[in-house]
């Protein structure tokens, strides 16, 4: 190992403490929601969350509001 070789690998070392003190419950991919890397890292398939739209959540606020005060 070269000395370059070597202060890369103590950086990169360094690097990978740093963020296992800052997200000490480890690192959560956005992609495939799988924990441990993040999501430029990922080569796991994109995982699809079914949520409803902010219109449909109004929408139903808005209905229990009117149920509510009747």
């Amino acid at each position: 190992m070269t000395l370059g070789t070597y202060n890369r690998h103590q950086a990169t070392k360094k690097k990978q403490a740093a963020l296992a003190a800052a997200f000490p419950q480890g690192i959560r991919c956005q992609k495939c929601l799988e924990y441990g890397h993040w999501s430029y890292e990922c080569k796991g398939k994109r995982k699809i969350l079914v949520r409803p739209s902010r219109t449909q959540v109004l929408k139903k606020n808005l209905k229990d509001k009117e149920e509510g005060s009747c």
